[in-house]
């Protein structure tokens, strides 16, 4: 798929005015690609991954246009304030593969008529996730999306919940302000959630504890490789002798690279981007960052070499690969970024030691 594709099929998204036809369009677009080796190689698969995800910015963009359009349809009128509609996670990141469920959040401007407001976002909220679900990206199993209460507030209702989150610093607190740290805007008010995004830096600032906290979740997913340079797979079940490509190399390089970003103030949520930026402020010598940007390229790549499944009309990611699927360079060379990886999680702990 040529870059004169990717641009043609986002002009066809954005023409699109019913979600039979994005559907359509994303079910070909999956074809289109699917068996393209083109993808899973190390020279463009950097590329691939920046193609494929403004491919679904696109389609998640469009999507939500239409929920507005529905609103107004069913006589709930248009949006009576400003909003912000945010992806979090791996869209979060512009790391989505071929197949990645959703996770977002919505922020809109307070109103002296809260309890108005409140109901119309909220279905305004379901509505775009309903018709994202229709599109084929599943919902979050974990609920990190704008269609609950936790996630679709007010600016001042984002404050006050990062504020309690700060303070209450339990597991799934921290866990929240990770994930919030992947924010980004895809369609509406940018400046709404740029104000909350700075009043999260400048809380994480004035809390230094919170960089402490926030290592148990950091390292918690540990590199699959064993201490005699052996994969650590799945000993039973379906997948039995697979790697986990996903939380055994990809999340513990997301982890380690986004904590090291928080640390040092850097705004971006790529992970390419972060590194970028950890290599221009000096905390990653050049080498460094070219060998754990190499390192990630290979997990994105495996990732969608992984696959997907089509389960109840929804697109659902494989995390599991058989290193069998792999030949000899590149097994050799996942050994190596595997190392490289636990490499990257001590450099985390050593930042990490020195705060305390």
């Amino acid at each position: 798929m040529e870059v004169e594709t990717f641009v043609k099929l986002k002009k066809m998204i954005d023409d699109a005015d019913q979600l039979t036809q994005l559907r359509s369009l994303r079910d070909q677009f999956q074809l289109s690609i699917q068996h393209n080796e083109q993808m899973v190689h190390k020279d463009s698969i950097a590329n691939w991954n920046f193609q494929i995800n403004e491919v679904h910015d696109a389609f998640i963009a469009k999507t939500i246009a239409l929920a507005e359009l529905r609103m107004v349809g069913e006589g709930l009128g248009p949006p009576p304030t400003s909003y912000s509609y945010l992806l979090l996670g791996s869209a979060g990141r512009s790391e989505q593969t071929l197949a990645s469920d959703q996770d977002s959040a919505m922020i809109y401007e307070d109103t002296d008529d809260a309890e108005a407001s409140r109901h119309y976002y909220r279905t305004f909220a379901s509505y775009a996730v309903s018709m994202l679900i229709e599109l084929g990206y599943p919902p979050c199993d974990g609920k990190v999306q704008s269609n609950e209460s936790l996630w679709c507030q007010t600016e001042a209702e984002w404050k006050a919940k990062l504020d309690h989150w700060y303070e209450d610093a339990s597991w799934e607190s921290i866990r929240y302000l990770l994930i919030v740290a992947d924010a980004r805007c895809i369609v509406g008010d940018d400046s709404l959630f740029s104000r909350v995004r700075t009043y999260y830096r400048e809380g994480l600032a004035a809390r230094p504890h919170i960089l402490e906290r926030m290592i148990e979740n950091t390292v918690q997913h540990k590199m699959l490789l064993g201490v005699f340079g052996q994969f650590i797979t799945d000993r039973y079940g379906e997948h039995v002798g697979s790697i986990d490509v996903k939380y055994g190399s990809y999340i513990p390089i997301v982890n380690s690279v986004r904590w090291l970003a928080l640390d040092s103030g850097i705004l971006q949520t790529s992970t390419l981007e972060r590194m970028e930026g950890l290599q221009e402020d000096g905390v990653l010598t050049f080498q460094e960052y070219a060998d754990y940007r190499d390192a990630f390229l290979q997990m994105l790549s495996l990732r969608l070499k992984a696959g997907y499944r089509i389960e109840n009309g929804m697109y659902e990611g494989f995390s599991k690969l058989h290193p069998k699927r792999l030949d000899s360079d590149e097994i050799k060379r996942l050994k190596k970024n595997l190392r490289l990886g636990k490499e990257l999680q001590r450099l985390v702990l050593k930042k990490f030691a020195r705060l305390k």
